[in-house]
């Protein structure tokens, strides 16, 4: 099966991981290095949502293949030892209009967990409900963690991802809330976020120039708000459209804007004009920094 997902590429895992590294191994402690850190686990966190997201999806994809009651094996390395269930709603789901749920657990095995090739540690269950077909307008589904945790952080709330495009002709662009969000980290810090933001799949000649372009919903006045693992309170917008492109470890383009609610402080990273690097710009109250955040301080 083809797989449209832009969420596997580790590489974006590693360059975050290795941003609050090159932080935290720092001699000067500044509000710099703190701030930083504190947008590298939101980036962590939002990474693991988008890639329990991302599975769901490839698991939608598969549903006209499954039967009710029928557990099936996707061709994905990070699902190749997971069971997946789905359940459709032959009652109220029709061909053209399906409902159903979906169970992808991780620990129905010897092991109790899934390990893929690139080292992620998969355990407990994804619970999907969705409604309508994947690319429809006005179809949707739901993604509940259920014990489910990636490397030890585990992940709660619900994910709600609905087709806002009018037509399925133009671009697939769809709506992702976020509400009751808590990532648990295996030193038992919490951090908590909802989120609303849009999300459009720019189709190229040649998928290695697919983009998808993350922006703020409308009707809202920020894009996240949430408590980091060290108790401190935000609020976060896109100021300028997110841009990710396939294969590229960060987003090639866009600005994100965290305001820290205790402090009053202000940090933006803009992720640059649309190369395919690992360099971005972070700036708190005026003061500006260049970070290659995939180097190690």
């Amino acid at each position: 099966m083809k797989t449209n997902n832009f969420s596997r590429k580790t590489a974006a895992m590693v360059a975050v991981v290795s941003l609050g590294f090159a932080i935290s191994c720092s001699q000067d402690q500044t509000p710099f290095q703190t701030e930083a850190a504190n947008a590298a686990e939101d980036a962590i966190t939002d990474y693991y949502y988008e890639d329990a997201d991302d599975m769901g999806s490839l698991t939608l994809e598969a549903t006209p293949e499954a039967a009710g009651g029928k557990t099936a094996k996707l061709i994905d390395d990070r699902l190749l030892c997971a069971t997946i269930t789905v359940t459709p709603d032959s009652i109220n789901g029709t061909e053209d209009n399906p409902i159903g749920d979906i169970v992808i657990d991780f620990s129905d095995n010897d092991a109790g967990e899934c390990v893929d090739p690139r080292g992620n540690v998969r355990k407990g269950k994804i619970l999907i409900h969705f409604e309508g077909k994947r690319f429809h307008p006005g179809s949707f589904f739901v993604l509940t963690p259920d014990g489910y945790s990636i490397n030890d952080i585990q992940l709660e709330g619900t994910r709600t991802t609905t087709n806002i495009q009018e037509t399925i002709v133009s671009n697939p662009l769809h709506e992702i809330v976020l509400t009751g969000g808590k990532a648990t980290w295996p030193d038992g810090s919490v951090a908590t976020k909802e989120h609303c933001v849009t999300r459009e799949w720019i189709r190229a000649n040649t998928p290695l120039l697919d983009q998808i372009i993350v922006s703020q919903c409308a009707d809202e006045a920020f894009a996240a708000t949430g408590v980091n693992r060290r108790g401190i309170n935000y609020e976060m917008s896109i100021l300028v459209p997110i841009v990710h492109q396939r294969g590229c470890p960060l987003p090639v383009s866009g600005i994100k804007q965290f305001v820290d609610l205790n402090s009053g402080k202000v940090m933006t990273i803009d992720f640059g004009g649309g190369e395919c690097d690992a360099i971005v710009t972070i700036s708190i109250d005026g003061s500006s920094r260049t970070v290659n955040v995939g180097r190690r301080g």
